[in-house]
């Protein structure tokens, strides 16, 4: 078994379709869709049939030379002189085109163009008259058929963004010639319904032709006069009806409709918490900003006058400790003198001070000796003098009066 690399089969389908000489030189019709100039004057569109479409690409310098600058109009019937190319490095395959005929456009087209006309000067398609798509819906209304592939394309991308999301169906023909008018109804009754926050109207790809019952006349006025916001889903990428004109936002296909009406969990928790976070700075820089201010007040109304309050009591206080202090002092000196004066007389009353002047004291036994009555002859006692004490005994005693009587 050969297995190739994608760039393997890119190369071989890039040399197969080079080697084949009848895709050097093609003559394809169909209708201009897609017309797009580039600032380097290269065109690029797309042409379309009923079942299939192909890009195109005109170099700029094959537009001037055949002067189709004013020719690539959408809905054109054209026949054009191209080559097949493919550019292995993407693996997409177009057109380089170098010649085309323009032919007249098709009458659907004629059709589509008279009307597009006639509803924009009556401001169906204004952009003032669109509304905006709800960031959260819970319920989706959905106006298509119950067969087709719409249905499960929306169903499956809204499973994957959000699970919880509710939907309803609006059952409607999608194709045929009295289609539009059941169509119109649905609109009507999904815009009625207080469940449904939000309208997809749409059906799959197909012909100008299969497509047409959203150009009716009706659909446009339903969704137009709707008050609930509405989102078109008609066909492909490359396929525009009057409803996808008319609704407040086109989705290129169903399931990219589905994508614009459904908000992702894992978005709305992220938006969710980026607001709680901005909440929580908002409170804290509040919170900081009125202690601030809080400080301010008080300093200015009760801190200043408080701190005056207390410098005074202060000041008061120091004064009074002066005070305390002169008087504490003032008292010492006073008390010192007392004590001055007790301790002098206290000094001439001691005994001592006798002593240094002469006089002696007699002990007996530890009694002070009085008298010569207290003496007897033998007995021992002390003299104690100013400079030391003297033991001495008794010879005799002389009793003489005593001084009190002599004095």
């Amino acid at each position: 078994m050969n297995i190739l690399s994608i760039t393997q089969l890119n190369n071989l389908i890039k040399r197969t379709i080079d080697r084949e000489y009848l895709l050097k030189n093609v003559y394809v019709s169909g209708t201009i869709i897609n017309a797009k100039r580039h600032s380097s004057g290269h065109v690029y569109f797309t042409l379309k049939d009923e079942e299939s479409s192909i890009d195109v690409t005109m170099w700029s310098s094959t537009v001037q030379s055949k002067g189709l600058a004013n020719s690539f109009q959408n809905g054109l019937l054209v026949t054009i002189k191209a080559s097949v190319n493919f550019y292995n490095k993407m693996g997409r395959l177009n057109l380089i085109a170098t010649d085309m005929q323009v032919g007249s456009k098709s009458p659907l087209q004629l059709e589509f163009d008279a009307l597009q006309r006639e509803l924009a000067a009556l401001g169906y398609f204004d952009d003032a008259h669109k509304q905006p798509i709800p960031v959260l819906s819970s319920c989706i209304g959905i106006v298509t058929s119950p067969t087709g592939a719409v249905i499960h394309d929306i169903l499956h991308i809204s499973e994957h963004r959000n699970p919880l999301m509710q939907f309803k169906l609006f059952s409607v023909p999608v194709q045929g010639s009295t289609a539009g008018p059941i169509i119109a109804k649905g609109i009507e009754a999904a815009d009625k319904d207080p469940d449904v926050d939000v309208i997809i109207v749409g059906r799959g790809g197909g012909s100008m032709e299969d497509l047409w019952c959203f150009n009716d006349r009706v659909v446009i006025e339903a969704i137009y006069n709707s008050s609930t916001p509405i989102i078109s889903a008609v066909g492909h990428e490359t396929d525009y009806t009057l409803a996808d004109y008319a609704a407040d936002i086109r989705g290129a296909t169903p399931s990219h409709a589905a994508e614009i009406a459904v908000l992702p969990l894992a978005t709305l928790q992220q938006n969710l918490q980026q607001k709680f976070d901005y909440i929580q700075y908002v409170m804290s820089q509040t919170l900081q900003q009125k202690r601030i201010e809080l400080s301010t007040i008080f300093n200015r109304r009760l801190g200043f006058p408080a701190l005056q309050l207390i410098h005074k009591q202060n000041s008061l206080l120091q004064s009074y400790k002066e005070k305390m202090q002169t008087l504490t002092s003032q008292r010492l000196q006073q008390e010192k003198y007392k004590l001055s004066l007790i301790t002098q007389e206290l000094s001439l009353q001691n005994p001592l001070h006798l002593m240094v002047k002469g006089y002696s004291k007699i002990e007996k036994e530890g009694n002070v000796v009085k008298s010569v009555q207290y003496l007897a002859k033998g007995d021992s006692f002390s003299i104690s003098l100013s400079d030391g004490s003297i033991h001495a005994v008794v010879e005799e005693v002389l009793p003489n009066g005593s001084i009190t009587e002599k004095l």
